[in-house]
């Protein structure tokens, strides 16, 4: 894994509700963040307060109003700010993991084949790919029989875990986690404690947003809390 650095300087983040008289709903204003390789940053706030819309910031699923959000590397930095769509895709593919609140699937469309294919993207051989996808599906706690079948008519905790799989199969240099033990047990919730720390001792800087004060203080490098920087 090649390592990066996260900073976020000054970032303002607006919605204009334009269906709705170009209602004006500010965010975030003047929101700063540091990140090192090997660090978890957990964002700290009441439910509405934006912190899932940070992390969709970060991903570049949302344009900020201005600010930066710059990653650094040994051969330079990007603003994802001010990336082109085909910088944003290929960051995705190689350098930023995001496990969403929300496991979105075709039909059809086989478990281990879901948690695979960020492997297969990045140019890994099928079978390294799934032996990887079900050693991950293994440790947690996903039944074997269940892996060729699309997770679509998964439990909502086994749904998560095909999303905490995808997210954690690639050795991603930073890494955005929505929640990822909302609706786990604590067998599985100790698993993503576990996946967490391994990817830090690799190296990944991680951002999250954990509800589970006991998951939270295990992680955490720096907490952060977003009420001092609400618009």
């Amino acid at each position: 894994m090649s390592s990066a650095r996260l900073v976020v300087n000054n970032l303002q983040k607006d919605f204009i509700l334009h269906t709705q008289n170009s209602a004006h709903i500010p965010v975030f204003n003047g929101f700063s963040l540091s990140v090192n390789a090997g660090e978890c940053a957990v964002l700290l706030g009441p439910s509405g307060m934006g912190k899932s819309t940070f992390l969709k910031c970060l991903y570049g699923n949302y344009k900020i109003t201005s600010g930066s959000i710059s990653l650094y590397f040994e051969e330079g930095d990007i603003d994802i700010a001010t990336c082109s769509p085909e910088w944003i895709h290929g960051l995705r593919r190689q350098t930023i993991g995001y496990v969403s609140q929300f496991l979105r699937v075709i039909p059809r469309v086989a478990a281990i084949d879901l948690v695979s294919e960020p492997l297969l993207i990045q140019g890994i051989d099928k079978d390294t790919a799934y032996q990887q996808a079900a050693t991950l599906l293994a440790r947690l706690h996903i039944p074997e029989k269940l892996w060729a079948l699309s997770p679509t008519t998964f439990s909502g905790g086994e749904q998560q875990r095909i999303n905490i799989a995808r997210g954690f199969i690639a050795d991603y240099p930073v890494l955005l986690l929505d929640e990822p033990t909302a609706s786990l047990d604590a067998k599985n919730r100790a698993v993503v404690v576990e996946l967490i720390h391994e990817a830090k001792a690799k190296g990944a800087a991680i951002v999250g947003i954990f509800h589970d004060e006991d998951v939270r203080d295990k992680v955490a490098d720096n907490v952060i809390d977003l009420l001092e920087f609400v618009a």
